[in-house]
Parts: structure tokens; sequence; C-alpha cells
């Protein structure tokens, strides 16, 4: 009995350690197009942490952020002029 407990405790050791010395083989993301996903890893504005985010998605963020920015800065023109009074002031 207690070989059998000692065989089995051996063997449960051996076969765990088997287990996470083998490497899982994860699969590649692709797009439904069949592209290979591409990953980057960004830290947002005010963060110390990267965020591993879509290259594509960075992309379009950096437009947005650019658009946004034109925007702003022509929000930011406009409401800086002195307003004209209508009778000439």
């Amino acid at each position: 009995m207690r070989l059998f407990r000692h065989l089995s405790a051996v063997a449960l050791t051996v076969f765990t350690l088997a287990a996470c010395s083998s490497s899982s083989k994860v699969p590649e993301e692709v797009d439904a197009n069949g592209k290979k996903i591409e990953y980057v890893y960004y830290t947002p504005l005010g963060s110390n942490i990267p965020v591993k985010i879509r290259k594509d998605l960075l992309e379009t963020s950096d437009k947005e952020s650019a658009t946004d920015q034109q925007a702003l800065r022509k929000l930011t023109q406009q409401s800086s002029r002195p307003n004209k009074m209508p009778g000439g002031n």
C-alpha cells in the first residue's frame, strides 16, 4: 500500500512537471481577409502602463486625435476673436 502511494505521488509529480515544461502553441490570429493581425505596445497619455493593441487601431486613433486637435484649435481661435457689436463698435 505504501509503495502504491509513493509511485502514484511520483507519477503525478512527473506528469505535472512534464505538462508545465512543454510549450503551448498559440495559433496566430488572422482577420476576416486572412491577414495576420499585428500588435504593438502603446502607452496612453498620462499612464506608465503599456497596453497591447492592434496596429491598425493605433493608426486610426492617431488620425482621429489629429482631427480632434485641429477642431479644438479652430474652436479656440474662433472663441478668442473679439465680438463685433452691431452699431460700429
